[in-house]
């Protein structure tokens, strides 16, 4: 009985422990039964996340297609445009390189070639008297308006356009390139060139003819700045023209005049005004010419006259001629007509026996009391000067009182005249005259274009150049075409405009204020500075000081000289200085 018991409790005892098993693996599977469910939830909303971000994905890739098509429609009709537009255009980086051009550009500079990533300096080529590059002319606007001129395509054959350039922005204001657009002129041009050619010049012989010749006149008597200064005007009127024309008929006239034209150009000087002026009559205008000079040269005429001889078929025709000379002065002229005063000289000549030279003075100078001999005598040498390059050039150093603060090159251009035996001539002795008689202005120029030049052909020196300084004369500063030439040297000859430093005197800035305020302006923007020379000797140089942008002052050396002795010249430098310093100038000391 108690082993059945035993048994029994065996039994109870291993059916307890597998219900107690069985109950621990029933709570790991309803606990494996809630991870999985929960797994199942998560997957769940991760799938519907997928398909939520897979829908704006689709819905993304959708707008950039359509996006991507309209960029397309968009390029295709700005390429269409471009192949479509008569007027060539072409897209540059900031540094020149060719990003675009569209086919009338590649048409008309390359045929069928490739300008893409060339640079446009090989490409277009403007042309004055130098070839200058395209990328060198300053923008002083966002836009240049259209102008016409000529330079250079890649197959060296010279055509004229008109252009216009404009910088590419971004959003940001940020310069990206340049766009060029031009149209090829070289036809109107041509045109528009020979029509005003053929309304200045005498169709027959190809000299300037009456309407030039009156113009030219015209403007000589009104010049104030050629005031009081002798010019001539010589009338030629041939003698035994009529004999070749009734004998021979007018082709055999017309032919005459053409060689005489070319005989008679020859012996007046380059810069003198030779005319047809009707007929068989023929007028030289000779501005800043001396009374000896004109008769010269109309002694030289009337026996080149005589000497030609004219043949035609198996005739031999020999000339004369009478000629009348009228010396006027400009700037006063009231009633005296020159062109009239010289035709009835002319008369006159004819007369008394034909072939011979009459004089006639109109003008309000009186030799020897207003113009001095010697004084015309530099007028004719300045002139020589000009024409034949005997003007020297110098510089003098303008050195910082600190050494070793800048070691960049300062100085100042300086004018020397070479003479006959190659002595050297200083400017007190030729710039008076000049400035007297109109023709400092063409000095100045000289001095700028040979400066400039020199510069250019010494681009190290032009390097270590700080500021190179440059005399100006008020006439110069008074001249409303001066900036305009200025800036043509400036181009032709690639200089960079910060080194150069204009100096005036105060006289000269004030004898047109407002016509020197503008060139000063003008020179400004592009970069140069002024100097202000002999300051302190004039008597309102403090209150013009304030109205002229200049950016250093030259005190006069006749305060500096006797600085060491002189409490007063010593007290005016340190004044000078000091008003200087507090209106932002640098100073110099002569």
């Amino acid at each position: 009985m108690s082993n059945e018991l035993s048994e029994l409790e065996q039994a109870l005892l291993k059916k307890n422990k597998t219900i107690a098993a069985l109950s621990k693996y029933v709570e790991r599977l309803s606990q494996h039964k809630e991870g999985v469910m929960s797994g199942i939830e998560t997957a769940l909303l991760l799938e519907n996340k997928l398909k939520k971000q897979h829908s704006a994905l689709q819905s993304a890739e959708s707008l950039a297609r359509k996006n991507r098509r309209k960029l397309d429609t968009e390029r295709d009709f700005i390429r269409a445009t471009m192949n479509s537009l008569n007027e060539c255009v072409i897209v540059t980086q900031l540094d020149g390189v060719i990003t675009y051009a569209n086919p009338s550009a590649l048409s008309l500079l390359y045929g069928k070639g490739e300008l893409h990533q060339q640079h446009i300096n090989t490409v277009l080529a403007l042309t004055t008297d130098e070839i200058i590059p395209i990328d060198l002319i300053p923008l002083e606007s966002k836009k240049l308006g259209g102008k016409q001129i000529a330079f250079l395509n890649v197959q060296e054959e010279s055509i004229t356009i008109e252009w216009s350039r404009a910088i590419i922005k971004t959003q940001q204001d940020q310069q990206q390139g340049y766009v060029f657009i031009f149209n090829n002129i070289t036809e109107e041009h041509k045109l528009r060139t020979e029509l005003k050619h053929q309304a200045a010049h005498d169709a027959l012989t190809g000299l300037l003819n009456r309407h030039e010749f009156d113009t030219r006149l015209s403007s000589c008597l009104a010049s104030e700045h050629k005031k009081n200064v002798r010019h001539s005007l010589i009338y030629i009127d041939l003698d035994q023209f009529k004999v070749v024309n009734d004998t021979c008929g007018h082709q055999a006239g017309d032919q005459l005049l053409t060689q005489l034209a070319y005989i008679i150009a020859k012996k007046v000087r380059e810069r003198d005004t030779l005319a047809r002026l009707g007929g068989d009559e023929f007028g030289v205008l000779l501005e800043l010419c001396p009374k000896k000079t004109a008769r010269k040269i109309a002694d030289e005429l009337l026996h080149a006259i005589q000497e030609f001889r004219f043949t035609w078929e198996d005739k031999v025709f020999t000339l004369g001629a009478s000629i009348g000379i009228a010396h006027f002065s400009s700037g006063t002229q009231t009633s005296n007509d020159p062109l009239s005063a010289a035709d009835a000289s002319c008369y006159q000549a004819k007369e008394d026996g034909r072939n011979r030279i009459q004089e006639t003075d109109i003008s309000n100078i009186q030799q020897p009391l207003d113009i001095p001999h010697a004084d015309m005598q530099w007028v004719s040498r300045i002139n020589t000067a000009l024409e034949s390059n005997q003007f020297k050039l110098y510089q003098q150093k303008i050195v910082p009182t600190n050494p070793g603060a800048n070691e960049l090159l300062h100085y100042e251009v300086l004018l020397r005249l070479q003479g006959e035996n190659n002595e050297i001539i200083n400017p007190g002795a030729f710039l008076p005259p000049a400035e007297r008689y109109g023709i400092i202005n063409r000095v100045d120029q000289w001095v700028i274009t040979n400066t400039l030049k020199w510069l250019s052909e010494n681009p190290k020196v032009q390097e270590q150049t700080k500021l190179c300084s440059i005399n100006l004369s008020g006439l110069s500063l008074s001249d409303k075409n001066f900036s305009v030439f200025v800036k043509q040297q400036f181009l032709k000859f690639n200089i960079n405009c910060q080194k150069i430093c204009f100096e005036i005197t105060e006289s000269s800035a004030i004898l047109n204020l407002t016509l020197a305020m503008e060139f000063m302006n003008d020179m400004h923007a592009l970069g140069c500075s002024f100097s202000l020379d002999d300051f302190g000797t004039g008597m309102s140089s403090f209150s013009y000081l304030k109205q002229l942008p200049v950016n250093h002052l030259k005190i006069d050396g006749s305060f500096i000289r006797d600085i060491h002795n002189d409490p007063i010249d010593l007290a005016m430098t340190r004044s000078i200085n000091e008003i200087g310093h507090v209106m932002g100038m640098s100073t110099i000391a002569e």
